[in-house]
């Protein structure tokens, strides 16, 4: 998923020029260990029967991977982790420490340091000092935009599929409430912060267009494309309109009341830092979202550094040529229609990317209803086993869809090819455990696909000079928003602090972004801060090899151990420039 905060630089340009990998492959054996393989696979059918969403979303075959659907609840889930949740991951994790590492081939390592990596943040973060700070209404991936995204975008493979996905329509109303309870409960410990006004207006929206709804027409669709006789087909359709009408859309309706009724204990937007233990689980967050171990200090000291060298880079460029900055506003590509973009990039990226198969996609804007202000796209992730299109959804209502528009390029890119859809092509022609699906760390699988957008403008006729400014005030941007995000939900920064502290920028803007990262603390840390890891690693390749350098050999190395944490890419990287 692509996101964005609306920042702008002053154009009166007042910036001056002002670890080492745990583990190694080295003791690694060289025949894989039968009983680790045995226990990942045993890991992938216990996960996917503790959830119906899970098992529906990775499996298109699930008894094919030695899962049994008949054990599965078909629920929505807990809101937060339940007992049984806990404890399976108790005895997952507890029987991942019987292996000795040194008995595993390097892949399995990498899959055992990514499970040790995983599992024990979890811990840390499920500790009870933290279990009310989490807001489940927020602008980005709060319940009411994710519950339209859900089912909008819900897979129907076959008829069986049908009934079970009627049950989880008709769960929303419990899964609701129970949203809400926990929410009362958020205010009881003086917790429960969000945007009040923010999320009314959605589940407003969701209600005034239930009748054309994207639920509703896509649900619809997918019935029809199963190809059942019209009887048929007609009824499943009214089967879920019933639930949508009695079930679904009756839901944002008891939101709207609930959240009214605790309206006078919502505390007003100001970040995780205002929070009793708010700054440590923020710390977890980061930690999460940047696959890294780097400390809050650290990574505003990497970027406060990034954005010194940027800038004197930026004022160099300027004084060479003063007409640069505003050439930027003008830069355009040449593309007619939105399509044609990713039939480009698809004939192009080999110059700097391995060699994939054929890649079959639907690329499609969203419904208004879908479309989340900040999210410009998304990447469907597919099922293991799946033999349906890649699915790609992009925001037209609040970032258009005109095709020479350069930062349409980069989403497609980010989202498509060499992005997220190229990514989970590389994994299902290399990954040789089907756990390594479900491994993940989205600072390596965002960063990437931000790696990938500046990437995949070389493959433009455009001035080179143009471009390198216009990716300096990109990186400006998005490296400030870091700074910003710290300050908010680590410092403790008022708006009133925030506002005066980064003067530097459009100070009609400044209100807003502050309030969408205090509501969404750490959602940017993937994006920016996995990507400046990855340009850190490619900067370090290309001074070490010079000459020797390769795109497409370091980017293999980059994707070849899947959405891991980043001690195992820089395992990779290093294994790269030493083999090259």
């Amino acid at each position: 998923m692509k996101k964005m905060i609306p920042l702008l630089l002053a154009l009166t340009f007042a910036l001056s020029a002002c670890t080492s990998p745990s583990g190694s492959a080295s003791g690694a054996a060289e025949q894989e260990n039968k009983q680790f393989t045995e226990y990942t696979n045993e890991y992938v059918a216990r996960v996917a029967e503790n959830s119906y969403t899970t098992m529906h979303q990775f499996f298109e075959n699930p008894q094919n991977y030695g899962i049994d659907p008949e054990k599965v609840e078909v629920t929505l889930g807990p809101i937060e982790p339940d007992e049984k949740t806990l404890a399976l991951e108790e005895e997952l994790s507890s029987k991942l420490d019987t292996f000795d590492r040194n008995d595993l081939n390097p892949v399995q390592q990498d899959i055992y340091d990514q499970l040790q990596y995983e599992f024990d943040l979890s811990k840390e973060t499920n500790d009870e000092k933290y279990k009310y700070l989490d807001n489940i209404w927020s602008t980005m991936n709060g319940l009411p935009a994710s519950l339209v995204s859900f089912f909008s975008e819900y897979e129907l493979r076959e008829e069986s599929d049908i009934a079970p996905l009627i049950q989880l329509i008709n769960d929303v109303p419990r899964y609701t409430q129970d949203a809400l309870d926990y929410s009362k409960k958020q205010a009881e410990h003086g917790t429960l912060m969000l945007d009040y006004e923010a999320m009314i207006e959605t589940c407003q929206t969701t209600l005034d267009s239930q009748s054309d709804s994207a639920v509703r027409s896509e649900l619809h669709k997918d019935v029809e494309e199963l190809g059942l006789t019209q009887e048929r087909t007609d009824k499943y359709i009214a089967q879920i309109d019933e639930a949508l009408d009695q079930s679904f859309f009756p839901s944002y309706q008891t939101m709207i009341d609930g959240l009214t009724a605790l309206k006078d204990q919502i505390k007003p937007l100001s970040g995780l830092a205002a929070l009793k233990n708010g700054k440590e689980y923020y710390e977890l967050l980061v930690k999460d979202a940047t696959g890294t171990d780097d400390s809050i200090d650290t990574i505003k000291s990497n970027i406060e550094d990034e954005i010194s060298n940027v800038s004197t880079q930026v004022v160099t460029m300027m004084n060479d040529d003063p007409g640069t900055l505003a050439d930027i506003m003008n830069l355009r590509t040449s593309f007619t229609n939105v399509e044609d973009i990713l039939v480009f990039l698809n004939d192009h990226y080999t110059s700097q990317f391995p060699q994939l198969d054929s890649m079959v996609y639907d690329l499609q804007p969203l419904a208004d209803e879908q479309s989340q202000e900040g999210v410009v796209a998304y990447f469907m992730i597919p099922a293991v086993d799946s033999t349906s299109k890649y699915r790609i959804r992009y925001n037209r209502r609040d970032y258009g869809d005109d095709p020479g528009d350069i930062s349409l390029y980069q989403t497609l890119a980010h989202e498509g090819i060499p992005g997220h859809m190229y990514q989970a092509q590389y994994n299902k022609q290399h990954f040789q455990y089907t756990i390594q699906y479900f491994l993940s760390n989205s600072g390596f699988s965002e960063g990437y696909a931000t790696y990938v957008e500046n990437q995949s403008l070389k493959f433009l006729d455009l001035d080179p000079k143009t471009v390198n400014m216009y990716v300096y005030n990109d990186l400006l941007n998005n490296y400030y928003v870091l700074l910003m995000d710290i300050a908010v939900n680590y410092e403790g920064m008022s708006k009133e602090e925030f506002t005066a502290h980064f003067d530097m920028f459009d100070s009609s803007a400044l209100e807003g972004i502050y309030d969408q990262l205090a509501d969404n603390p750490g959602v940017f840390m993937s994006y920016y801060y996995g990507y400046y890891q990855i340009s850190e690693l490619r900067k370090e390749a290309k001074d070490k090899l010079e000459k020797d350098f390769d795109d497409v050999k370091f980017n293999d190395a980059l994707l070849q151990s899947g959405s891991v944490n980043f001690d195992i890419v820089k395992r990779n990287i290093d294994t790269y420039m030493k083999e090259d």
